[in-house]
C-alpha cells in the first residue's frame, strides 16, 4: 500500500512513502519509484547493507543531485557505484580479467562492492579520478526489479546515518529528514545498516581489500 504523501518533494511534487514486502515486491506498486528515476529524480530503496540513495545511470541531474546528498563532488578519490543486473553489466561497465570474472562469479550476488576501471560507456560524471566505477549486484529482490524494470544500472549511495542521526536506518525518520530533497521512499521496515565489503580488482586481476564489511574476505 502506498502511504498517504505529506510533504513537497524537489519540484513541488508531493513525496511518496511506498510501502513493499522485500520478499514479494510488487513490480505494479514500484511504478512511481520508476517514473521518478526516468525523470531525474533520486529516491532512497533498500538494499541488502541498508536504504540507499539511487538514481538513473543516465540521468546528469540525478547524478548530480546523488554527488551533493553523499558529499562527493566530481572527480572525488571515492568512486561511485552502481547496481547492475547481471554478470554481463558488469563486463560491460567494467574492465575485468578473466581472474577477476571468475572471483566474482564467486561472491555475488551478495553484499559486496566490486571496484573496476570504468568502460566508456560509464558517464564521465560517475568516474572517480581514476577513472574508476563501483558495481553492487545485491541479493535482494526490491533491487532486482527496480534495475530491471528501469532498464537500466541505477546509480546508488547508502544513506549513512551520522553520529548525531542513528535514527536514519527507519523509513519514517528517513521521509521526514529528506521529503523536501527527494521523490520518494521505497519502505520495507526497519534495516540496520551493515556496509558492503569493498573489494579493489586491477586490470591485471589483483585485488584489495578497501574495506571489510558484511560480506566475508574470500580466500584466494
Amino acid at each position: 500500500m502506498t502511504a498517504a504523501p505529506k510533504h513537497r518533494g524537489p519540484t513541488g511534487q508531493t513525496f511518496a512513502r511506498l510501502r513493499m514486502d522485500p520478499e514479494r515486491p510488487d513490480p505494479r506498486k514500484l511504478q512511481p519509484a520508476i517514473e521518478a528515476l526516468r525523470h531525474g529524480e533520486v529516491i532512497i530503496y533498500p538494499t541488502d547493507t541498508g536504504y540507499a540513495f539511487g538514481c538513473a545511470l543516465s540521468s546528469v541531474k540525478g547524478i548530480e543531485t546523488l554527488r551533493k546528498l553523499k558529499g562527493l563532488p566530481a572527480k572525488h578519490k571515492k568512486p561511485l557505484s552502481m547496481l547492475v543486473e547481471n554478470l554481463n553489466d558488469m563486463g560491460r561497465y567494467g574492465h575485468m580479467s578473466n581472474q577477476t570474472f571468475r572471483v566474482v562469479r564467486r561472491l555475488l550476488p551478495g553484499p559486496y562492492t566490486i571496484v573496476l576501471k570504468a568502460s566508456s560507456d560509464v558517464p564521465r560524471a560517475m568516474k572517480n579520478r581514476a577513472h574508476e566505477i563501483g558495481m553492487r549486484l545485491p541479493d535482494h529482490k526490491v533491487c532486482t526489479m527496480l534495475v530491471e524494470l528501469l532498464g537500466e544500472p541505477l546509480l546508488t549511495g547508502s544513506v549513512t546515518p551520522g553520529e548525531d542521526s542513528p535514527e536514519l536506518e527507519d523509513p519514517e525518520d528517513l521521509e521526514q529528514r529528506f521529503a523536501r530533497e527527494l521523490a520518494l521512499i521505497i519502505d520495507t521496515g526497519h534495516i540496520w545498516p551493515e556496509p558492503s565489503t569493498v573489494l579493489h580488482f586491477d586490470e591485471n586481476g589483483d585485488i584489495e581489500v578497501l574495506r571489510v564489511g558484511q560480506g566475508p574476505v574470500p580466500d584466494w
